[in-house]
């Protein structure tokens, strides 16, 4: 019996033990949640982002920011200093992640105020927002000085005697560059958007104009073409391309804001670089870029009005002329497509034959390169071909520089080629000396604006068998058919 009261007495006091514990994991519960609703009760909600029309902020150096919302509760547009940034020149989840820290922020402390304002910075406050809502209401606040330890900020509801310590994040939102708002892609455009892209740049003079063409299909993958205007009407080489497609999606490195006063200490009063797009439909769109300063260029856009910088590897090959982005050559044939070469160069002549099997295969014993009627399909043991550089020599003359503006005469012709196409088409190129280092370059008997250098007949690049000038080129294919081994090998010695 004994035993039995001393294992109640155990029970009533476990039990006394259990509901104490539970009372005090209660207590505390309950504890958190007045907590909690402490903390979310400390949370400032000025206007819901989806209430919004506009949100405007004006600062003390008389800065104005409005940023307008459309009906998805998205910034559709921002006037900056009477300048108007269009929804794409924006980078959406910036702004609104920024309007949403100026609407929604933490309180840390509030009291009553009767005192001067200024002590806090609220008499002639850093900011003044004003949040304009749908319904056509307005809840305008100003923000004051950073508090001692800049832990936050004071802040005050237009029409109250309270004022707030907003959290430091507040302060650290409105104080942010506005350029941080902006989206560093000023362009995206699409090629078929675009009608023609032309480039100038003042130092050397030097300017091209490329037309976009219909996209190419080739079964494989869709490729982009375009077709070079001027200087001459050629092929883009794959520097250009890359360039072309930086340019249509032109994206900065940081927005740089410059004041009219200082546009020539960043190159920009007279900027070295102007690209124009065309577009197919709309107005023109100019970039302005300075010269490389600092290792970057500076620029603005017609469409944007803000300055920037960008680094040069943005813009691959924007330094280069426009001989060294396009197919530059005076006249252009392959193997297949040249019958032959009539040349004449002085007082001598000489004739070049080629002949390509089906397959296309330059090796095969059925195709053949012939100069004056003997076998120039001789190689050196590097696995250069004395035919194929004479070839190379006439069909890669590289054009020097262009003036169309010049009218030369068709006399004094130091070279003349007449080339016959497998077509049948007929192309017919003299040169004529523009003094003791050029030529002008003449084809079908018209003058066509390329000059090209004294090189492209008479230069010798010794055991490198690439780069001769025709003339050097025919010396030394007629030295190595002559002095050709019975494998059709020859060494310069």
């Amino acid at each position: 019996m004994k035993e039995m009261k001393k294992i109640i007495a155990l029970g009533a006091a476990l039990l006394v033990l259990v509901i104490a514990l539970l009372t005090i994991v209660i207590v505390k519960h309950e504890e958190k949640k007045r907590k909690d609703k402490e903390i979310e009760s400390q949370q400032l909600v000025l206007c819901e982002r989806e209430s919004l029309r506009s949100l405007t902020v004006e600062e003390s150096n008389g800065a104005k920011t409005v940023i307008y919302m459309d009906d998805n509760s998205s910034a559709m547009k921002i006037i900056r200093d009477d300048k108007e940034f269009s929804k794409i020149m924006l980078d959406t989840a910036m702004v609104n992640n920024w309007i949403d820290s100026v609407l929604r922020f933490s309180v840390e402390n509030s009291f009553d105020s009767s005192d001067d304002l200024s002590a806090y910075g609220l008499s002639s406050p850093q900011y003044r927002i004003s949040a304009e809502k749908k319904d056509g209401t307005n809840t305008v606040f100003s923000v004051g000085n950073l508090v001692s330890n800049q832990s936050g900020v004071y802040l005050q509801l237009a029409g109250e005697n309270k004022v707030y310590v907003a959290s430091y994040i507040m302060y650290k939102t409105l104080s942010s560059p506005f350029e941080n708002l902006l989206n560093h892609m000023v362009l995206y455009l699409e090629r078929s958007e675009v009608d023609q892209i032309s480039l100038e740049r003042k130092s050397t003079q030097d300017h091209w104009t490329v037309k976009t063409l219909p996209d190419e299909d080739n079964g494989l993958f869709i490729e982009p073409r375009y077709k070079v205007l001027y200087p001459m009407q050629r092929d883009p080489k794959d520097t250009m391309y890359n360039l072309l497609s930086s340019i249509l999606q032109f994206e900065v490195s940081q927005y740089i804001p410059i004041a009219e006063e200082d546009m020539a200490s960043y190159g920009l009063a007279d900027p070295e670089y102007k690209i124009t797009i065309r577009p197919v439909n709309g107005e023109e769109i100019t970039i302005a870029l300075s010269q490389e300063i600092g290792g970057y260029y500076y620029g603005s856009c017609s469409s944007n009005p803000y300055t920037f910088r960008i680094d040069p590897e943005s813009l691959p090959g924007l330094n280069l002329s426009s001989f060294e982005l396009i197919d530059s050559y005076v006249i252009h044939g392959y193997l297949d497509e040249i019958a032959s070469v009539q040349a004449t160069i002085k007082d001598t002549k000489f004739v070049l034959e080629c002949h390509m099997n089906q397959a296309n295969e330059f090796l095969s014993d059925e195709s053949t390169i012939q100069l004056d009627q003997r076998n120039a399909k001789v190689f050196a043991s590097s696995g250069d071909c004395y035919g194929l550089l004479l070839f190379g020599s006439i069909f890669n003359m590289p054009v020097s520089r262009v003036d169309y503006d010049i009218k030369p005469e068709l006399k004094n012709v130091e070279a003349s080629f007449h080339v016959i196409k497998t077509s049948g088409e007929i192309v017919d190129l003299q040169l004529v000396p523009n003094g003791s280092d050029e030529y002008y370059c003449f084809i079908n008997n018209s003058y066509s604006g390329f000059i090209v250098d004294r090189s492209v007949l008479y230069k010798d690049n010794g055991h490198e068998l690439s780069g001769f000038g025709v003339w050097d080129a025919f010396c030394l294919t007629t030295e190595a058919i002559d002095k050709k081994d019975s494998n059709d090998m020859y060494d310069r010695p």
